[in-house]
């Protein structure tokens, strides 16, 4: 319908779980946007689409992206267990979003985080991607999954669905999610903690960068030191 398409399977990923959607191709068309309406998954291309009821379609993702997105992602739930090793027990993620420039995770806590708590967070969230752990993913019951790992693999909010897709940092982290994820912590490259806001009464949203746009963000910090020393 005009600039929307369906199709029986995808593996373009939609906006949800606080994860941005992916981009690129159907036919050559460029694909701009990807929503779910129910259980239906919606492309949107950028203009009126040629395609035709029934029509075989060949399909390509912005596989840079798709890798950006899944860096922080995966970096969430890293930066999820350094919290909770620096901060204590008490930490829970109460809400993320990833983007491809930065991404934040918004912490349970009882106060602001000061510099010197980020930069210890910051430390053991790089020692983790630097030991190379694998990151498994799998499908699980709903009632296998709460009696093998606890109820703690709600972070960010309950699941629906009877059956769980479980990712599981090993020995660091396991949760219920959707979204797209890396297979080895060491694929994240670098994580950079950028600030920490008290957002309302116990909850502090951290902003982070990983991967490539980690890597940029040091750039225009060295940029702007050396403008300043001008």
């Amino acid at each position: 319908i005009d600039n929307k398409v369906i199709l029986n399977e995808t593996y373009f990923y939609p906006t949800s779980g606080g994860q941005l959607h992916d981009t690129g191709t159907i036919n050559e068309e460029k694909v701009i946007d990807v929503f779910k309406q129910g259980n239906i998954i919606v492309h949107v291309l950028y203009k009126n689409t040629k395609l035709k009821e029934n029509q075989e379609v060949d399909c390509e993702i912005d596989l840079d992206r798709r890798m950006q997105l899944a860096k922080h992602h995966t970096s969430t739930h890293i930066i999820n267990a350094a919290a909770k090793k620096v901060l204590g027990n008490h930490i829970n993620q109460a809400g993320a979003k990833k983007d491809i420039a930065y991404a934040t995770i918004d912490l349970t806590h009882y106060q602001s985080i000061t510099d010197e708590e980020l930069q210890a967070i910051e430390k053991e969230a790089n020692k983790l991607v630097k030991e190379s752990i694998n990151v498994k993913s799998s499908f699980l019951p709903r009632t296998e999954a709460e009696q093998t790992y606890g109820m703690n693999i709600y972070q960010g909010g309950a699941v629906p669905g009877k059956l769980l897709r479980i990712v599981n940092i090993d020995g660091v982290d396991v949760e219920a999610c959707g979204g797209t994820h890396l297979r080895n912590t060491s694929e994240a490259g670098e994580i950079k903690i950028l600030k920490a806001t008290k957002i309302s009464d116990g909850i502090v949203r951290v902003y982070f960068t990983a991967g490539e746009a980690a890597q940029r963000e040091k750039k225009s910090e060295m940029n702007i030191l050396e403008d300043a020393a001008k």
